[in-house]
Protein backbone atom coordinates (compact mmCIF):
# COMPACT_ATOMS: atom_id res chain seq x y z
CA UNK A 1 0.00 0.00 0.00
CA UNK A 2 1.57 3.05 -0.76
CA UNK A 3 2.12 6.38 1.93
CA UNK A 4 -0.46 7.83 0.17
CA UNK A 5 -3.48 5.43 0.66
CA UNK A 6 -2.57 5.11 4.70
CA UNK A 7 -4.92 7.29 6.60
CA UNK A 8 -3.63 9.82 9.13
CA UNK A 9 -5.54 9.56 12.37
CA UNK A 10 -5.79 11.75 14.98
CA UNK A 11 -8.18 11.20 18.11
CA UNK A 12 -9.45 14.72 19.26
CA UNK A 13 -11.55 14.55 22.34
CA UNK A 14 -12.32 11.18 22.09
CA UNK A 15 -13.51 11.29 18.60
CA UNK A 16 -11.26 9.92 16.10
CA UNK A 17 -10.32 11.96 12.84
CA UNK A 18 -9.69 10.16 9.58
CA UNK A 19 -7.98 12.53 7.23
CA UNK A 20 -7.50 10.84 3.65
CA UNK A 21 -5.17 12.63 1.30
CA UNK A 22 -7.82 12.50 -1.48
CA UNK A 23 -10.79 13.75 0.73
CA UNK A 24 -11.70 17.67 0.96
CA UNK A 25 -13.52 17.14 4.30
CA UNK A 26 -12.26 15.01 7.51
CA UNK A 27 -14.24 11.69 8.09
CA UNK A 28 -15.17 11.37 12.04
CA UNK A 29 -15.78 8.11 13.60
CA UNK A 30 -17.41 8.17 16.65
CA UNK A 31 -16.97 4.09 17.92
CA UNK A 32 -16.78 3.08 14.50
CA UNK A 33 -19.57 4.88 13.07
CA UNK A 34 -19.57 7.66 10.54
CA UNK A 35 -21.30 10.93 11.90
CA UNK A 36 -19.73 13.58 9.28
CA UNK A 37 -22.24 16.08 7.92
CA UNK A 38 -22.82 13.56 5.10
CA UNK A 39 -24.15 11.41 7.04
CA UNK A 40 -28.11 10.34 6.90
CA UNK A 41 -29.50 9.91 10.58
CA UNK A 42 -32.83 8.76 11.77
CA UNK A 43 -34.83 11.04 13.37
CA UNK A 44 -38.24 9.42 13.89
CA UNK A 45 -38.50 5.34 14.12
CA UNK A 46 -41.70 2.76 14.72
CA UNK A 47 -40.13 0.03 15.76
CA UNK A 48 -42.54 -3.64 15.04
CA UNK A 49 -39.94 -6.06 16.37
CA UNK A 50 -36.76 -5.84 17.88
CA UNK A 51 -36.29 -9.20 18.45
CA UNK A 52 -35.23 -10.02 14.79
CA UNK A 53 -32.56 -8.31 12.92
CA UNK A 54 -33.14 -7.73 9.48
CA UNK A 55 -31.74 -6.06 6.06
CA UNK A 56 -27.99 -5.77 4.68
CA UNK A 57 -25.19 -7.27 6.85
CA UNK A 58 -28.21 -9.47 8.88
CA UNK A 59 -28.77 -13.60 8.07
CA UNK A 60 -31.44 -13.71 5.36
CA UNK A 61 -34.04 -15.35 6.76
CA UNK A 62 -36.49 -14.45 3.65
CA UNK A 63 -37.72 -16.54 0.88
CA UNK A 64 -35.34 -17.39 -2.15
CA UNK A 65 -31.78 -15.89 -3.08
CA UNK A 66 -30.95 -13.05 -0.46
CA UNK A 67 -31.23 -9.93 -2.43
CA UNK A 68 -28.42 -7.73 -3.84
CA UNK A 69 -28.68 -4.84 -0.86
CA UNK A 70 -25.95 -2.51 -2.51
CA UNK A 71 -26.91 -2.75 -5.75
CA UNK A 72 -29.86 0.39 -6.65
CA UNK A 73 -31.69 -2.04 -9.63
CA UNK A 74 -32.16 -5.19 -7.38
CA UNK A 75 -35.94 -6.34 -8.01
CA UNK A 76 -35.92 -8.08 -4.91
CA UNK A 77 -34.83 -5.11 -2.34
CA UNK A 78 -36.16 -2.10 -4.29
CA UNK A 79 -38.34 -3.22 -7.13
CA UNK A 80 -41.40 -1.06 -5.84
CA UNK A 81 -39.25 1.94 -4.93
CA UNK A 82 -37.67 2.45 -8.28
CA UNK A 83 -40.90 1.70 -10.03
CA UNK A 84 -42.95 4.20 -8.31
CA UNK A 85 -40.40 6.60 -6.77
CA UNK A 86 -37.71 6.15 -9.04
CA UNK A 87 -35.30 9.21 -10.47
CA UNK A 88 -36.73 8.25 -14.03
CA UNK A 89 -40.02 9.11 -13.71
CA UNK A 90 -41.50 11.75 -15.62
CA UNK A 91 -43.71 14.69 -13.64
CA UNK A 92 -46.89 13.36 -14.92
CA UNK A 93 -46.37 9.77 -13.64
CA UNK A 94 -46.52 11.40 -10.31
CA UNK A 95 -49.48 13.35 -11.03
CA UNK A 96 -51.43 10.93 -11.75
CA UNK A 97 -50.52 8.00 -8.52
CA UNK A 98 -50.73 11.38 -6.54
CA UNK A 99 -54.41 12.34 -8.09
CA UNK A 100 -55.15 8.42 -7.91
CA UNK A 101 -53.84 7.90 -4.48
CA UNK A 102 -55.04 11.12 -3.36
CA UNK A 103 -51.86 11.55 -1.56
CA UNK A 104 -48.60 13.58 -2.18
CA UNK A 105 -45.57 11.37 -4.21
CA UNK A 106 -42.06 11.14 -3.28
CA UNK A 107 -39.22 11.36 -6.12
CA UNK A 108 -35.98 10.32 -5.57
CA UNK A 109 -33.23 11.98 -7.39
CA UNK A 110 -30.47 9.75 -7.29
CA UNK A 111 -30.84 5.91 -6.86
CA UNK A 112 -27.42 5.30 -5.05
CA UNK A 113 -29.94 7.12 -2.35
CA UNK A 114 -32.18 4.44 -1.15
CA UNK A 115 -29.30 2.22 -0.97
CA UNK A 116 -27.86 4.51 1.44
CA UNK A 117 -31.44 4.59 2.82
CA UNK A 118 -31.28 0.95 3.62
CA UNK A 119 -27.69 0.70 4.81
CA UNK A 120 -28.51 3.79 7.88
CA UNK A 121 -31.80 2.29 8.44
CA UNK A 122 -32.19 0.14 12.07
CA UNK A 123 -32.20 -3.40 10.52
CA UNK A 124 -35.60 -4.11 12.14
CA UNK A 125 -38.95 -4.41 10.79
CA UNK A 126 -40.46 -0.83 10.99
CA UNK A 127 -41.27 2.78 10.13
CA UNK A 128 -38.71 5.38 9.80
CA UNK A 129 -38.01 9.11 8.55
CA UNK A 130 -34.37 9.39 7.57
CA UNK A 131 -32.86 12.74 7.33
CA UNK A 132 -29.99 12.98 4.68
CA UNK A 133 -28.95 16.85 5.57
CA UNK A 134 -28.70 17.59 1.91
CA UNK A 135 -31.60 17.33 -0.96
CA UNK A 136 -32.80 13.90 -2.45
CA UNK A 137 -35.55 14.62 -3.93
CA UNK A 138 -39.05 15.94 -5.24
CA UNK A 139 -42.62 15.74 -3.38
CA UNK A 140 -45.34 16.02 -6.47
CA UNK A 141 -48.74 16.65 -5.10
CA UNK A 142 -52.20 15.96 -7.49
CA UNK A 143 -52.84 19.38 -8.77
CA UNK A 144 -49.20 19.34 -10.35
CA UNK A 145 -47.61 21.22 -7.82
CA UNK A 146 -44.09 20.33 -6.90
CA UNK A 147 -41.83 20.79 -3.72
CA UNK A 148 -37.88 20.75 -4.65
CA UNK A 149 -35.31 20.17 -2.39
CA UNK A 150 -36.42 18.06 0.30
CA UNK A 151 -33.94 15.96 2.63
CA UNK A 152 -36.05 13.39 4.45
CA UNK A 153 -37.28 9.68 3.70
CA UNK A 154 -39.97 7.47 4.99
CA UNK A 155 -38.97 3.75 5.28
CA UNK A 156 -40.87 0.91 6.15
CA UNK A 157 -39.00 -2.14 6.21
CA UNK A 158 -40.65 -5.24 6.15
CA UNK A 159 -40.18 -7.99 8.45
CA UNK A 160 -37.83 -9.85 5.76
CA UNK A 161 -35.52 -6.82 5.96
CA UNK A 162 -36.65 -5.40 2.45
CA UNK A 163 -38.25 -2.03 1.84
CA UNK A 164 -42.31 -2.27 1.89
CA UNK A 165 -42.07 1.90 0.47
CA UNK A 166 -39.51 4.11 0.25
CA UNK A 167 -39.86 7.76 -0.42
CA UNK A 168 -38.83 11.23 0.11
CA UNK A 169 -41.09 13.28 2.23
CA UNK A 170 -41.91 16.91 3.16
CA UNK A 171 -39.15 18.20 5.71
CA UNK A 172 -41.69 18.78 8.24
CA UNK A 173 -42.95 15.21 7.75
CA UNK A 174 -43.54 12.75 10.76
CA UNK A 175 -44.87 9.11 11.25
CA UNK A 176 -47.88 10.14 12.38
CA UNK A 177 -48.49 12.18 9.52
CA UNK A 178 -48.30 9.43 6.88
CA UNK A 179 -49.74 6.85 8.55
CA UNK A 180 -52.91 7.20 5.91
CA UNK A 181 -50.32 7.30 2.79
CA UNK A 182 -48.47 4.65 4.13
CA UNK A 183 -51.68 2.30 4.17
CA UNK A 184 -52.34 3.35 0.59
CA UNK A 185 -49.00 2.79 -0.53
Amino acid sequence: MSKSAIALLKLVNGIIIDQIPSRSKPLILNNGTDTSEDTPEVIEQDIIDQTIEVGSGCDWTGSGVEPQWHNPKSIKAYDHIDRHHGPKLKPLNFRGRAASKNQPQGQWLNAQDWVKAEQVTPKYPGRYIINFKRSIGKVHYPDGTIIENVTHAFIKRKPDGTFKSAYPVLNDATLSSLERSDRNE
